[in-house]
């Protein structure tokens, strides 16, 4: 026995021995037409005797392959070499034989030759829907639909299953405000006003895909209860190769309330004219060897206008309110990069990111109120003010990267350092307000005009860095994950407001606000089972702050340490069905100018107040998501947020305190400082969401595809707000229904429809909006140009209105704006539109920005 076995072992020897020496090699290298490297195609290893498979093998990014064989004997050391890779036409080398005199063959160049008809087929299969539900997300592929075209980034992702915009341009996400926005998986960083003019001025010609995310992980920042990260446009191609797009559309507004007519009896209408808009934008990028240049450019010339109706009710007067603003609206967006792929493990690149524009009334926007006795139809009084503002923008953000790849697990580190530059510029040019009384309505002026001037600059400075370590665990069928990141930003925000060419004090005001917050998380990835497999995230922030009003002379200085746990459960029941359980702990942060004790005018009888004791909010979220076939989509959301913070509207009557402050600083002749209605934001209550949502595709025909997405949510919020108890909630839903349609010729269409039923929001209750949009496709030239023609907002429905009556606040209010537009845009593609996707990019500021304050 014991000769036998070393008999085997020693034949086993013999064996691998022989296999070692007798081990053969093929390699070559792959090029285009053009000669260019052709990386990441196909390369397979025929036997030349029957084509069969062998072995296969990908060539690297220089277009360079190598595939390996053991050697045996006669036919069995022939083969053939079959290359493939989308958009080519493939390849099969002639018979190449191997032997122990001749083990390394090294091939002449392959060319392979473009397969313009195989592209074509490929383009039309691998089209994405608008919608695309997956198990931890909700994805809307913007680039290539035919109604999101010519949209801004804010008409887009009001478009969104799931996504609600309210009339202040606040984002929820199943019902949930406080969501944080990422750009490119980076935080912007803005005040909600600030973030929703960049989303206004941004194209929707940048934006590849918008993912939702409903309930994070450890490794996003803590802020926000979910999180929307807007993916751009990133030309990912070997070669020289761009796009370049034009577009212009036109609004079609419905008739807005302007004031009443001269007998007093009726409210005057009047129907703003045909509002242009314009856009471009040019992509381009080089790849060639280890460098990897690109740039993205867009501009757009908008004119828009918005326009409110609102009454209020208050120490016995109704005071009826319509302001109607025109704007016109010019933003330059850029993005310059550079990746260089120093080794097949490491990348280094710089990015350069930002935006330049403004927005401006040169025609006075105009703003009128009415006081009348409750009950009575004719005013005793009004207040005409008219304005003309400008405000403009500077925004820059540099980037450095690093990406090292230790081994073919997918062991890496990546690292990102950021500098963010944000100058903001606002220029009341010149606000007049007029008194009127009424008697025998014949109006008279009765005061002497009230003539305000201010320049309020915000500027912002961020630093930021991070650093990002995925380590796999194949041993024990995990990985570990784990990174630190650490933020510094300065808030310098100088007003200054003129009364009548003199200085106002009352009003002039200067606050500087500091944060640094430095955060650690680890990440634990395992599959306990074939059925089961666990992630469990564990992330800790560090905030320290200070706010300080040089004006009052008072500061607020903050310093906390929080742990936010997540953890991920998932239960694959077949291979059709597919459970994940789900829980994450967030926070959201004042806005920086949230936190200013200050009085901010808007005009005589309206102010807005900041509050220096406004805390942070923390949210527990737990959801439950079923996947049948990854296709149909269910999930069920439970979420309380304590500490919840929410604007609400006073009577300056009513709070003392800041009564004192309108009669010592805001005393403006003819007007009652105990009229006068504020709106600040403040921590009112308990809030608890319950949600629903279902993500249904179905495939009708061939030729036709639908998506539909319902979101069922319970919003129930219960505190004390001025004193009094508040214990509201409310049923709503949101619905979304897509279907994309492919018709003869090289045409499609896309017809869609969004409806939100009436909703609450702390003490603000809004009633329904809804929105149908169309669209037609065409392709031309080899479908390398694109003609598209869109409407939005067909029957003019998408407009905001709402009611609040709670602590001596009753008050209707109602929005509407350039809703309405018809697109026409064509977009053209150049150089080589084939080869595999470069990297994408997501740097280290990416929370802070959409923090930064500032008015629109």
């Amino acid at each position: 026995m014991k000769k036998l076995l070393l008999t085997l072992l020693l034949a086993g020897a013999g064996l691998i021995s022989f296999a070692q020496i007798n081990k053969g090699k093929i390699s070559g290298s792959l090029f285009d037409e053009k000669k260019q490297a052709l990386p990441f195609a196909n390369v397979l290893l025929l036997r030349a005797q029957d084509s069969t498979l062998v072995k296969g093998g990908v060539s690297d990014a220089e277009g360079k392959f190598e595939l390996e064989q053991f050697l045996t004997s006669g036919v069995q050391n022939q083969f053939i070499v079959s290359v493939s890779m989308v958009g080519y036409k493939k390849y099969y080398s002639p018979k190449i034989v191997l032997s122990a005199e001749n083990p390394d063959v090294k091939l002449s160049n392959i060319h392979l030759e473009q397969d313009t008809q195989s592209l074509r087929e490929v383009t039309v299969s691998a089209k994405k829907p608008f919608v695309e539900q997956q198990a931890d997300k909700l994805v809307v592929n913007v680039e290539g639909s035919i109604v999101a075209n010519g949209n801004t980034a804010l008409e887009v992702l009001q478009k969104s299953p799931g996504v609600t915009v309210d009339n202040n341009d606040n984002i929820s996400v199943k019902g949930k405000q406080g969501v944080l926005i990422l750009m490119d998986g980076k935080p912007t960083y803005m005040s909600q006003s600030d973030l929703a003019n960049q989303l206004k001025n941004m194209n929707s010609d940048q934006i590849e895909k918008i993912e939702i995310i409903s309930n994070p992980s450890s490794r996003y920042d803590a802020a926000g209860k979910a999180v929307i990260n807007i993916v751009t446009k990133k030309n990912k191609n070997y070669g020289t190769n761009g796009s370049v797009s034009v577009g212009m559309a036109i609004s079609l507004p419905p008739f807005l309330k302007t004031g009443l007519n001269k007998d007093l009896t009726a409210v005057e209408q009047m129907k703003p004219g045909l509002m242009p808009k314009y856009n471009t934008s040019l992509n381009l990028n080089n790849r060639q060897g280890k460098f990897n240049t690109f740039t993205n450019l867009t501009f757009s010339d908008n004119q828009r206008f918005n326009n409110n109706a609102f009454s209020r009710e208050i120490g016995g007067q109704t005071f009826e309110q319509y302001a109607y603003r025109y704007q016109l609206n010019q933003n330059f967006s850029y993005k310059l990069g550079t990746d260089y792929y120093a080794t097949k493990k490491t990348t280094l690149g710089v990015l350069i990111t930002g935006n330049v524009g403004s927005w401006e009334s040169s025609n006075p926007n105009r703003n009128i109120t009415y006081m009348k006795k409750i009950g009575s139809v004719t005013p005793d009084s009004s207040l005409v003010t008219t304005s003309s503002n400008l405000r403009t923008w500077t925004n820059t953000t540099f980037n450095a990267n690093f990406k090292h790849t230790f081994d073919s697990t997918g062991k890496e580190l990546t690292a990102d350092v950021d500098y963010s530059v944000y100058n903001n510029q606002g220029m009341e040019r010149g606000m007049v307000s007029r008194f009127y009384k009424y008697i025998d309505k014949v109006e008279t002026e009765y005061s002497t005009p009230l003539n305000i001037t201010s320049n309020a600059p915000n500027k912002y400075n961020i630093f930021a860095v991070k650093a990002d370590y995925v380590n796999p665990l194949p041993k024990i069928k995990g990985k570990l994950e784990f990174g630190v990141k650490s933020s510094w930003v300065t808030s310098d925000n100088d007003i200054r407001f003129y009364q009548n060419g003199a200085v106002d004090k009352g009003r002039t005001n200067y606050f500087i606000y500091t944060e640094n917050i430095n955060a650690a998380y680890a990440n634990f990835n395992k599959e306990l089972s074939k059925k089961f497999n666990l992630q469990a995230g564990l992330r800790m922030e560090h905030t320290h702050s200070e706010g300080k009003s040089v004006t009052l002379n008072e500061s607020r200085e903050r310093n906390y340490v929080k742990l936010f746990p997540s953890l991920f459960l998932t239960q694959t029941i077949n291979k059709d069905n597919q459970l994940t359980y789900s829980y994450s702990r967030r926070i959201d942060r004042p806005d920086y100018n949230s936190l200013n004790p200050f009085i901010y005018f808007l005009d005589p009888y309206t102010y807005q107040l900041g509050n220096e004791y406004l805390m942070p909010q923390y949210t527990n979220s737990f959801e439950l998501t079923h996947s049948f076939k990854q296709a149909f989509v269910t999930s069920i959301g439970y979420s309380v947020t304590n500490d919840y913070m929410a604007e609400v509207i006073k009577n300056a009557v009513s709070v003392p305190a800041v009564l004192e402050k309108l009669k010592k600083y805001n005393n403006i002749q003819g007007i009652d400082p105990e009229k006068i209605t504020f709106a600040t934001q403040e921590n009112i209550a308990r809030f608890e969401n319950i949600n629903v949502n279902f993500s249904v595709p179905i495939p009708i025909t061939k030729w036709w595809n639908a998506q539909n997405n319902v979101s069922v949510y319970y919003n129930k919020f219960k505190g004390e707000v001025s004193d009094q108890n508040l214990n509201v909630g409310q049923w709503a839903y949101n619905f979304y229904t897509s279907h994309s349609i492919k018709l003869p010729k090289n045409l499609s269409a896309e017809i869609s429809m969004w409806y939100n039923s009436p909703n609450v929001y702390g003490i603000m209750q809004g009633k329904s909006q809804y929105a149908v949009n169309a669209g037609l496709q065409k392709s031309i030239w080899n479908k390398k140009a694109t003609l598209r023609l869109n409407i939005n907002d067909i029957f003019l429905t998408s407009f905001w209105s709402g009611k609040t009556n709670f602590a001596g606040v009753n008050m209707l209010l109602n929005n509407r704006w350039d809703s309405r537009t018809v697109r026409f845009s064509f977009s053209y593609k150049f150089g080589n539109q084939n080869v595999k996707n470069a990297r994408n990019r997501s740097t280290a500021t990416e929370a802070e920005q959409r923090r930064t304050g500032g008015g629109n």
